[in-house]
């Protein structure tokens, strides 16, 4: 696995979207995954633990989310389960994301990463970079300077724009 560093990453998630038409407030990432030939469903995983996966077979690729996540949950998954696709998942195969692993951050105390742990974290960067593309988040900021606000502009928990604004030293959070 190739460890693409956070400003690559951003990087891609805006080529991405520049290329699709799709750098704008917000960014509908279904529209983005059928635009790439990917498929999305919802689903209900017979293991509580599972939020999302991604699976890729004889050119078809599907995402499939928790069909009882929230919305904004479902847009972060969907987002994502994308970065894997232009991240991880170069040949065929799947990736199955568990709660715990998916929307957790933070490095270990220990500082050591195995390999699943920095695919999840890249394809969290992605999905942030996708979701809340930093110029846009940059621009949109120093018109409202209000983190609930910019939540609603760009369609996102106000958890995960809190931690995009503190990620990029425009808000810290408390």
């Amino acid at each position: 696995m190739k460890r693409s560093s956070r400003p690559e990453i951003e990087e891609k998630a805006k080529e991405v979207l520049t290329q699709h038409g799709l750098y704008s407030v917000p960014v509908d990432p279904v529209l983005l995954a059928n635009r790439l030939g990917v498929t999305v469903n919802n689903a209900k995983f017979s293991d509580d633990s599972l939020a999302a996966l991604i699976a890729k077979s004889n050119q078809t690729t599907r995402i499939f989310v928790e069909q009882s996540d929230p919305p904004y949950r479902k847009r972060f998954s969907i987002a994502h389960e994308l970065g894997h696709h232009f991240l991880h998942l170069l040949g065929d195969g799947e990736i199955v994301d568990s709660r715990a692993d998916m929307f957790r951050e933070k490095e270990p105390a220990d500082g050591v990463l195995s390999e699943d742990r920095m695919r999840e974290i890249q394809a969290n960067w992605f999905a942030a970079a996708l979701l809340m593309p930093a110029e846009l988040v940059r621009a949109e900021w120093s018109k409202y300077q209000d983190m609930k606000r910019m939540a609603q502009l760009f369609n996102v928990s106000e958890e995960a724009m809190g931690y995009r604004l503190d990620t990029l030293s425009l808000w810290v959070s408390r």
